[in-house]
Order: C-alpha cells, then structure tokens, then sequence
C-alpha cells in the first residue's frame, strides 16, 4: 500500500488547515499545518499530550522572550538569550514538558532574532495558529478513520460475557436435570482461548490512549474485566472437572438445587453486563445499579451443611460437593469485586 489511511488523514487535514489559513489573509498561517504534522501523527492520546505540551512551550516561551528582551535590554544578547533559554529549561522541566520546552526555546531564538521589530503581533498571531492547528489535528484524529480499539475490547468482552452466560446457564441445567447435557472440556478451553485473544488487543487500546495510558479509566476497566473473567472462566474448568454425582440422596439434590439456583442468577447478571458492552457509546458502560441478590436457595446452603446426615456420605462425594460449591463461592465473589471496581474506576 502505498500510502496508509493515517497518512492519507494527516495529508488532508494539513492541506485544509494550510488552505484556511490561506483564505484568510492573515500572517505566519504557516505555523498552523506545522502544528497539525506535529500532533497529527500517532493515537489521540499521544495527540492530547502533544497538543497541550506545544501550547504550553508557546505561552512559556513568549512569556520568557517578553521578560528577557525587555527586562535584558543591557546584557549583551548572546547572554541574554542563553540566560533566557536556561530559565526557559527549568521551568520546562518543572512542567514535565518534554517537547514543548523545544518549542518555547525556538520561539525565543526566532523572537529575539528575525521578529523583535513586531512581537506585538508576531507572538499572539503565532499562538492563535499553533492552537488553530493543535485542535485541526486533535479533530481530524476523532472524526476521520478513528481508531476503535476501545469499542472494540468492550464489545468482544460483552461477546465473552454472553459465551460465560451461556455455559453458567448449561451448569444449572445439568444440576436441575440429570439428562442434559453440559459443558465439556472443549467448552472451557475456548473459553480460555477466547479470553487469551483478548488480551492480546490491550496493547493497541493503551497506543490509541497514549501517554499514561494505565491511569486511563478505560484500561483500568478492561484490567477489572479481564481479572473477573479470568475467574470465572477457571471457575468453568474445576466444574467440569468435578461433574456432579447422579441418584444422591435428597439432602444431596437439595445441595445441587442451591448451586443451580446461583448458578442461574450469575447467568442473569452475566447477561446485564452483556447487554451494557454490546455495540458503540461515547462513554464507558455503567455497572447494574442493583447489587447482586443471592437465591434463597443458596444463602439455605448453610443450615443443609450442619445435617448431620452428611457424615453418612462418602468422603470422595463430599470433597466433589465442597469443591463445586467453593467454585461457586468463589465467581459469586468474582462478580461482586468485579462490580465495586467497576464503579470506582468510572469518571465522576
């Protein structure tokens, strides 16, 4: 390909922000596509950061190449500039600039050298097209051919949600009705696959978020999703490596119907995160404004342990029982940390 679609974007929306300039008669209109080449490149993260860096190097600069030309007037000028470029650097650094102190020393030199005669305009003119051109590319980023690698990871997440809805529904059904057919071990490993898929797109959400990308309320969300679904996916597995025993007692079948009815309402939820990751939004999905009510059933599982008549069970059936039901306990826990981290890392 001889020309990508990022390159054919900033081409475009150069040539648009040169051509305005053009139209309107005004001075140093070329500083405008510069601006746009320079922030124009890359995720729109890494635009943002660019962006407010280059306008903060402007307004530092001029403020420094104002104080310096005239508070300098008597040292010689080549002292005079590299005290200014000095003051210039330390402020930069105090800022964390690291580019826009470049832009602000480049705005001393050419100041103090080619524009002394008309800082009054040169300054304020430049500034209008830098910003001009800042918000040109920072839109051209949004609007034109937009990296979706958020919409993307949240989709195929809500997709994921629906496959765990699905198999929780299957472990239910298995325990209410001995005929049915539930999950294998083909089941969990693409379950696992689909899971190990996913994680292999973070990289590209943290390029499109750019700079500090790990403070971003986005991947600290993706982390929260991809923590709980790494749970409940190893949750799949030890089930179907304890598959439950046929023809148990009633105390037994009473145990089995508290872990369905769990079961069912995990699937429940599951399928209210689905449909809060399904399709586009501007903003990111918010969690179920409801906690997660637990099934009489199960909260029953307490008294149906203290039976006494569970010590007349086999010891290996009751080791399978307390394993499936501390699996249970433990995506039923997932759920929950899932949910209160996903309320915490939404903006406010």
């Amino acid at each position: 390909m001889l020309i990508s679609r990022a390159e054919l974007r900033l081409a475009v929306a150069a040539g648009l922000s040169n051509g305005f300039a053009a139209m309107t008669g005004l001075a140093y209109g070329f500083y405008s596509p510069l601006a746009v080449v320079s922030v124009g490149t890359g995720s729109y993260g890494g635009a943002v950061e660019l962006g407010r860096q280059r306008l903060l190097g402007t307004v530092l600069g001029s403020v420094l190449l104002l104080v310096g030309y005239w508070g300098l007037r008597d040292v010689p000028m080549p002292i005079a500039i590299a005290i200014t470029l000095a003051a210039l650097r330390l402020l930069g650094g105090w800022l964390k600039l690291l580019v826009g102190y470049k832009v602000g020393g480049l705005i001393v030199v050419m100041g103090w050298l080619s524009h002394s005669s008309n800082l009054g305009t040169w300054i304020p003119l430049r500034f209008f097209w830098t910003a001009f051109g800042v918000l040109v590319g920072l839109l051209s980023l949004r609007l034109f051919w937009p990296t979706r690698s958020l919409d993307t990871v949240l989709r195929q997440y809500g997709e994921l949600f629906g496959d765990l809805r699905r198999t929780y529904q299957d472990l239910a059904q298995r325990l209410l009705n001995s005929e049915a057919q539930g999950p294998g071990i083909e089941d969990y490993k693409r379950l696992r696959a689909r899971l190990i898929s996913l994680r292999a797109l973070r990289p590209a959400l943290s390029l499109e978020l750019g700079e500090g990308a790990n403070r971003h309320p986005s991947v600290q969300l993706v982390q929260c999703l991809d923590d709980a679904c790494s749970r409940l996916v190893m949750m799949v597995g030890g089930m179907v490596r304890r598959a439950p025993t046929l023809n148990d007692s009633a105390l037994i079948e009473r145990l089995h119907q508290g872990e369905a009815a769990l079961l069912q309402v995990l699937g429940q939820r599951l399928e209210q995160w689905e449909q809060r990751f399904s399709g586009r939004r501007r903003t990111l999905p918010q969690p179920p404004s409801s906690a997660l009510a637990l099934p009489q059933a199960w909260l029953d599982l307490n008294r149906e342990l203290a039976d006494p008549n569970l010590n007349r069970i086999p010891l290996e059936r009751l080791e399978r029982i307390a394993a499936r039901l501390l699996l249970c306990r433990q995506a039923e826990q997932a759920m929950q940390d899932a949910e209160r981290t996903w309320s915490s890392v939404l903006p406010r």
